[in-house]
Protein backbone atom coordinates (compact mmCIF):
# COMPACT_ATOMS: atom_id res chain seq x y z
CA UNK A 1 0.00 0.00 0.00
CA UNK A 2 1.26 3.48 -0.90
CA UNK A 3 1.61 5.33 2.41
CA UNK A 4 1.61 8.81 0.88
CA UNK A 5 -1.71 10.61 1.47
CA UNK A 6 -3.47 11.64 -1.71
CA UNK A 7 -3.37 15.29 -2.59
CA UNK A 8 -6.37 17.23 -1.30
CA UNK A 9 -6.35 19.88 -4.00
CA UNK A 10 -9.53 20.53 -5.93
CA UNK A 11 -9.60 20.19 -9.69
CA UNK A 12 -11.53 22.15 -12.28
CA UNK A 13 -14.36 19.68 -12.60
CA UNK A 14 -17.24 21.97 -11.73
CA UNK A 15 -19.38 20.50 -14.46
CA UNK A 16 -18.98 17.02 -13.01
CA UNK A 17 -19.80 18.26 -9.53
CA UNK A 18 -22.87 20.19 -10.59
CA UNK A 19 -24.33 17.50 -12.82
CA UNK A 20 -23.83 14.51 -10.57
CA UNK A 21 -22.71 14.96 -6.98
CA UNK A 22 -24.88 17.99 -6.36
CA UNK A 23 -27.79 16.77 -8.48
CA UNK A 24 -30.06 16.37 -5.47
CA UNK A 25 -33.12 17.84 -7.13
CA UNK A 26 -33.13 15.00 -9.63
CA UNK A 27 -32.65 12.25 -7.05
CA UNK A 28 -35.10 9.38 -7.38
CA UNK A 29 -37.53 8.45 -4.66
CA UNK A 30 -37.80 5.03 -3.10
CA UNK A 31 -40.36 3.33 -0.85
CA UNK A 32 -39.73 3.70 2.85
CA UNK A 33 -38.28 0.62 4.53
CA UNK A 34 -37.48 -0.30 8.10
CA UNK A 35 -34.11 -0.20 9.81
CA UNK A 36 -34.72 -3.45 11.64
CA UNK A 37 -34.00 -5.62 8.59
CA UNK A 38 -31.70 -3.42 6.54
CA UNK A 39 -30.17 -5.07 3.48
CA UNK A 40 -27.31 -3.15 1.82
CA UNK A 41 -27.70 -2.51 -1.90
CA UNK A 42 -23.96 -2.11 -2.52
CA UNK A 43 -22.03 -5.15 -1.24
CA UNK A 44 -18.93 -4.93 0.89
CA UNK A 45 -15.79 -5.75 -1.06
CA UNK A 46 -12.03 -6.06 -1.04
CA UNK A 47 -11.33 -3.02 -3.22
CA UNK A 48 -13.27 -0.65 -0.97
CA UNK A 49 -11.58 -2.21 2.05
CA UNK A 50 -8.19 -0.99 0.80
CA UNK A 51 -9.25 2.64 1.21
CA UNK A 52 -8.03 4.50 4.30
CA UNK A 53 -9.00 8.03 5.32
CA UNK A 54 -8.01 10.34 8.14
CA UNK A 55 -9.15 13.75 9.28
CA UNK A 56 -12.15 15.01 11.21
CA UNK A 57 -15.58 13.72 10.26
CA UNK A 58 -17.38 16.28 8.12
CA UNK A 59 -14.15 17.82 6.85
CA UNK A 60 -12.22 17.02 3.68
CA UNK A 61 -10.29 13.81 4.36
CA UNK A 62 -6.74 12.73 3.60
CA UNK A 63 -7.23 9.50 1.65
CA UNK A 64 -4.85 6.68 0.81
CA UNK A 65 -5.26 3.52 -1.26
CA UNK A 66 -3.00 1.36 -3.44
CA UNK A 67 -2.78 2.49 -7.06
CA UNK A 68 -3.81 1.58 -9.61
CA UNK A 69 -6.93 0.35 -7.84
CA UNK A 70 -8.99 -2.26 -9.63
CA UNK A 71 -12.62 -2.88 -8.79
CA UNK A 72 -14.99 -5.64 -9.80
CA UNK A 73 -18.34 -3.87 -9.68
CA UNK A 74 -19.51 -1.35 -7.11
CA UNK A 75 -18.33 -2.08 -3.55
CA UNK A 76 -18.41 -0.34 -0.20
CA UNK A 77 -16.66 -0.63 3.16
CA UNK A 78 -16.94 1.17 6.49
CA UNK A 79 -13.86 3.25 7.34
CA UNK A 80 -15.19 4.61 10.64
CA UNK A 81 -18.54 3.44 12.02
CA UNK A 82 -20.97 6.00 13.37
CA UNK A 83 -23.20 5.59 16.39
CA UNK A 84 -26.48 6.57 14.73
CA UNK A 85 -29.24 4.33 13.48
CA UNK A 86 -28.80 2.37 10.25
CA UNK A 87 -30.33 4.21 7.31
CA UNK A 88 -33.39 2.55 5.83
CA UNK A 89 -34.40 2.53 2.20
CA UNK A 90 -36.35 5.68 1.38
CA UNK A 91 -34.88 7.88 4.10
CA UNK A 92 -33.47 11.27 3.15
CA UNK A 93 -29.71 11.38 3.72
CA UNK A 94 -27.34 14.36 3.98
CA UNK A 95 -23.63 13.78 3.40
CA UNK A 96 -20.29 15.13 2.19
CA UNK A 97 -18.20 13.28 -0.39
CA UNK A 98 -14.79 13.33 -2.08
CA UNK A 99 -14.14 11.57 -5.40
CA UNK A 100 -10.71 10.22 -6.35
CA UNK A 101 -9.14 8.77 -9.49
CA UNK A 102 -8.51 5.06 -8.88
CA UNK A 103 -5.59 5.04 -11.31
CA UNK A 104 -3.39 7.62 -9.58
CA UNK A 105 -5.20 8.61 -6.37
CA UNK A 106 -5.71 12.23 -7.39
CA UNK A 107 -8.73 14.13 -6.10
CA UNK A 108 -11.22 14.69 -8.91
CA UNK A 109 -13.83 16.75 -7.09
CA UNK A 110 -15.51 17.13 -3.72
CA UNK A 111 -18.50 18.66 -2.02
CA UNK A 112 -18.05 21.87 -0.07
CA UNK A 113 -17.59 20.51 3.49
CA UNK A 114 -18.74 23.99 4.56
CA UNK A 115 -21.24 23.92 7.47
CA UNK A 116 -22.72 27.17 6.16
CA UNK A 117 -23.66 25.52 2.86
CA UNK A 118 -26.27 22.86 2.20
CA UNK A 119 -24.87 19.31 2.20
CA UNK A 120 -25.52 16.87 -0.60
CA UNK A 121 -28.85 15.07 -0.26
CA UNK A 122 -30.08 11.73 -1.59
CA UNK A 123 -32.94 9.27 -1.06
CA UNK A 124 -31.36 6.11 0.36
CA UNK A 125 -31.68 3.14 -1.96
CA UNK A 126 -32.76 5.14 -5.01
CA UNK A 127 -32.08 3.07 -8.11
CA UNK A 128 -29.45 4.06 -10.68
CA UNK A 129 -27.67 6.27 -8.12
CA UNK A 130 -24.58 4.68 -6.57
CA UNK A 131 -24.31 7.23 -3.78
CA UNK A 132 -27.94 6.74 -2.81
CA UNK A 133 -27.52 2.98 -2.89
CA UNK A 134 -24.27 3.04 -0.91
CA UNK A 135 -25.64 4.97 2.07
CA UNK A 136 -28.49 2.51 2.61
CA UNK A 137 -27.81 0.64 5.89
CA UNK A 138 -24.88 2.92 6.83
CA UNK A 139 -25.09 4.30 10.35
CA UNK A 140 -25.42 8.07 10.71
CA UNK A 141 -22.01 9.43 11.67
CA UNK A 142 -20.12 6.88 9.56
CA UNK A 143 -17.37 7.49 7.05
CA UNK A 144 -17.57 4.94 4.25
CA UNK A 145 -15.55 4.12 1.14
CA UNK A 146 -17.22 3.29 -2.16
CA UNK A 147 -15.42 1.96 -5.22
CA UNK A 148 -16.68 1.45 -8.75
CA UNK A 149 -16.25 2.72 -12.26
CA UNK A 150 -16.94 6.24 -13.41
CA UNK A 151 -20.06 4.90 -15.14
CA UNK A 152 -21.24 3.30 -11.87
CA UNK A 153 -21.16 6.74 -10.27
CA UNK A 154 -22.36 9.07 -13.01
CA UNK A 155 -23.87 6.95 -15.75
CA UNK A 156 -22.52 6.65 -19.29
CA UNK A 157 -23.58 10.04 -20.65
CA UNK A 158 -22.51 12.60 -18.01
CA UNK A 159 -18.72 12.28 -18.10
CA UNK A 160 -16.73 15.50 -18.44
CA UNK A 161 -14.24 14.83 -21.31
CA UNK A 162 -11.71 17.23 -19.78
CA UNK A 163 -11.13 14.79 -16.93
CA UNK A 164 -9.42 12.32 -19.23
CA UNK A 165 -11.32 9.38 -17.73
CA UNK A 166 -13.00 6.51 -19.53
CA UNK A 167 -16.35 5.00 -18.63
CA UNK A 168 -14.71 1.91 -17.13
CA UNK A 169 -11.98 3.68 -15.16
CA UNK A 170 -12.04 3.03 -11.42
CA UNK A 171 -12.94 5.76 -8.95
CA UNK A 172 -13.05 5.96 -5.15
CA UNK A 173 -15.57 7.91 -3.10
CA UNK A 174 -15.18 8.71 0.60
CA UNK A 175 -18.55 9.62 2.09
CA UNK A 176 -19.31 11.20 5.48
CA UNK A 177 -22.92 10.34 6.37
CA UNK A 178 -24.06 13.36 8.38
CA UNK A 179 -27.81 13.02 8.92
CA UNK A 180 -30.89 11.05 7.95
CA UNK A 181 -34.55 12.04 7.93
CA UNK A 182 -37.87 10.42 7.20
CA UNK A 183 -38.63 9.87 3.53
CA UNK A 184 -42.33 10.71 3.91
CA UNK A 185 -44.96 11.44 6.53
CA UNK A 186 -45.48 8.43 8.75
CA UNK A 187 -47.94 8.31 11.60
CA UNK A 188 -51.62 8.00 12.41
CA UNK A 189 -54.11 9.08 9.70
CA UNK A 190 -56.52 11.77 10.88
CA UNK A 191 -60.06 12.62 9.84
CA UNK A 192 -60.59 15.39 7.30
CA UNK A 193 -62.19 18.73 8.10
CA UNK A 194 -65.02 20.69 6.52
CA UNK A 195 -63.91 23.26 3.97
CA UNK A 196 -60.39 21.82 3.77
CA UNK A 197 -59.11 20.38 0.45
CA UNK A 198 -58.99 16.60 0.24
CA UNK A 199 -55.60 14.90 -0.08
CA UNK A 200 -54.85 11.44 -1.46
CA UNK A 201 -51.27 10.16 -1.64
CA UNK A 202 -49.64 7.82 -4.14
CA UNK A 203 -47.85 4.67 -2.92
CA UNK A 204 -44.64 6.72 -2.92
CA UNK A 205 -46.23 9.33 -0.66
CA UNK A 206 -46.74 12.09 -3.24
CA UNK A 207 -49.97 13.99 -2.47
CA UNK A 208 -52.76 14.81 -4.87
CA UNK A 209 -55.00 17.67 -3.78
CA UNK A 210 -58.67 18.29 -4.59
CA UNK A 211 -59.79 21.83 -3.79
CA UNK A 212 -63.55 22.17 -3.19
CA UNK A 213 -65.62 24.25 -5.59
CA UNK A 214 -66.43 26.95 -3.04
CA UNK A 215 -65.04 30.18 -1.66
CA UNK A 216 -61.82 29.75 0.32
CA UNK A 217 -61.66 30.26 4.08
CA UNK A 218 -60.96 33.83 5.14
CA UNK A 219 -58.86 32.75 8.13
CA UNK A 220 -55.73 30.64 8.40
CA UNK A 221 -56.54 26.92 8.48
CA UNK A 222 -53.94 24.32 9.45
CA UNK A 223 -55.12 20.72 9.66
CA UNK A 224 -53.10 17.58 10.40
CA UNK A 225 -53.76 14.78 7.91
CA UNK A 226 -51.21 12.32 9.33
CA UNK A 227 -50.12 12.70 12.96
CA UNK A 228 -46.41 12.02 13.38
CA UNK A 229 -44.86 10.91 16.64
CA UNK A 230 -41.75 13.10 16.52
CA UNK A 231 -40.84 16.35 18.20
CA UNK A 232 -43.03 19.43 17.75
CA UNK A 233 -41.68 22.18 15.50
CA UNK A 234 -40.66 25.35 17.25
CA UNK A 235 -40.24 28.79 15.74
CA UNK A 236 -36.75 29.05 14.28
CA UNK A 237 -36.24 25.31 13.76
CA UNK A 238 -34.62 24.38 10.46
CA UNK A 239 -37.14 21.85 9.23
CA UNK A 240 -36.68 19.35 6.40
CA UNK A 241 -39.91 19.48 4.40
CA UNK A 242 -41.51 17.97 1.35
CA UNK A 243 -44.24 20.30 0.11
CA UNK A 244 -46.65 21.17 -2.65
CA UNK A 245 -48.15 24.65 -3.06
CA UNK A 246 -51.35 25.35 -5.00
CA UNK A 247 -53.57 28.31 -5.82
CA UNK A 248 -57.11 27.91 -4.53
CA UNK A 249 -58.55 29.99 -7.39
CA UNK A 250 -57.09 27.97 -10.27
CA UNK A 251 -56.37 24.68 -8.46
CA UNK A 252 -52.93 24.66 -10.05
CA UNK A 253 -49.56 23.78 -8.50
CA UNK A 254 -47.10 26.67 -8.37
CA UNK A 255 -44.29 24.91 -6.50
CA UNK A 256 -43.50 21.36 -5.42
CA UNK A 257 -40.43 19.75 -3.86
CA UNK A 258 -41.86 16.37 -4.90
CA UNK A 259 -41.69 17.43 -8.55
CA UNK A 260 -38.04 18.43 -8.07
CA UNK A 261 -37.26 15.08 -6.46
CA UNK A 262 -35.83 16.19 -3.10
CA UNK A 263 -37.12 17.86 0.07
CA UNK A 264 -36.00 21.33 1.09
CA UNK A 265 -34.84 22.84 4.37
CA UNK A 266 -36.39 26.06 5.67
CA UNK A 267 -36.40 27.90 8.98
CA UNK A 268 -39.83 27.86 10.61
CA UNK A 269 -40.02 31.64 10.50
CA UNK A 270 -41.77 34.26 8.42
CA UNK A 271 -39.73 35.86 5.65
CA UNK A 272 -40.70 39.12 7.35
CA UNK A 273 -38.49 38.10 10.29
CA UNK A 274 -35.87 35.97 8.53
CA UNK A 275 -34.82 36.56 4.90
CA UNK A 276 -34.50 32.78 4.47
CA UNK A 277 -37.93 32.19 5.97
CA UNK A 278 -41.23 31.10 4.50
CA UNK A 279 -44.69 32.56 3.87
CA UNK A 280 -45.98 34.01 7.18
CA UNK A 281 -49.14 31.91 7.21
CA UNK A 282 -47.20 28.73 6.52
CA UNK A 283 -44.79 29.45 9.37
CA UNK A 284 -47.74 30.01 11.72
CA UNK A 285 -49.46 26.86 10.52
CA UNK A 286 -46.43 24.61 11.06
CA UNK A 287 -45.41 25.72 14.56
CA UNK A 288 -46.38 22.99 16.99
CA UNK A 289 -46.85 20.33 14.31
CA UNK A 290 -44.82 17.16 14.87
CA UNK A 291 -42.10 15.46 12.85
CA UNK A 292 -43.64 12.67 10.79
CA UNK A 293 -46.86 14.60 10.22
CA UNK A 294 -48.53 15.58 6.98
CA UNK A 295 -50.23 18.94 7.30
CA UNK A 296 -52.44 20.97 4.99
CA UNK A 297 -52.36 24.74 5.44
CA UNK A 298 -54.80 27.16 3.76
CA UNK A 299 -53.35 30.67 3.78
CA UNK A 300 -55.51 33.78 3.21
CA UNK A 301 -53.98 36.63 1.19
CA UNK A 302 -53.14 38.79 4.21
CA UNK A 303 -50.85 36.03 5.55
CA UNK A 304 -49.26 35.40 2.15
CA UNK A 305 -47.07 37.62 0.01
CA UNK A 306 -47.36 41.42 0.19
CA UNK A 307 -48.73 43.03 -2.97
CA UNK A 308 -46.14 43.12 -5.73
CA UNK A 309 -43.71 40.79 -3.94
CA UNK A 310 -45.06 37.36 -4.86
CA UNK A 311 -43.40 35.12 -7.47
CA UNK A 312 -44.78 35.53 -10.98
CA UNK A 313 -46.78 32.31 -10.63
CA UNK A 314 -48.78 33.70 -7.67
CA UNK A 315 -51.14 36.62 -8.42
CA UNK A 316 -51.65 39.27 -5.77
CA UNK A 317 -54.50 38.47 -3.41
CA UNK A 318 -54.22 34.70 -3.83
CA UNK A 319 -55.31 32.14 -1.29
CA UNK A 320 -52.60 29.49 -1.18
CA UNK A 321 -52.82 25.84 -0.16
CA UNK A 322 -49.77 23.90 1.05
CA UNK A 323 -49.51 20.19 1.76
CA UNK A 324 -46.38 19.55 3.82
CA UNK A 325 -44.63 16.40 5.03
CA UNK A 326 -42.48 17.23 8.08
CA UNK A 327 -39.47 14.92 7.70
CA UNK A 328 -37.14 16.15 10.41
CA UNK A 329 -35.23 19.02 11.98
CA UNK A 330 -31.60 19.80 11.17
CA UNK A 331 -29.18 19.82 14.06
Amino acid sequence: MNATPRRSVRTASALLLSTALVGTLAACTAPVGTTGACTPVVPTGTSAGYVEASGAFGSEPDVDFPTPLETDGAQQAVIDAGEGDPIARGQIVDFQVSLFNGENGELITASSYDPAEAPLRRTAGAELDLLAEAVQCAQVGSRIAVTGTITDVFGPDTLDPSLGLGNNDAVVLVVDVQAAYLGRATGIPQLGASGIPAVVTTPDGVPGVTIPNEEPPTELRAHTLVLGQGAALEEGDRAVLHYTGLLWSTRTVFDSSWERGAPATFPIASFEDDPAGIVPGLAQGLVGKTVGSQVIVVIPPELGYPAGQAPATIPDGSTMVFVVDILGVEG
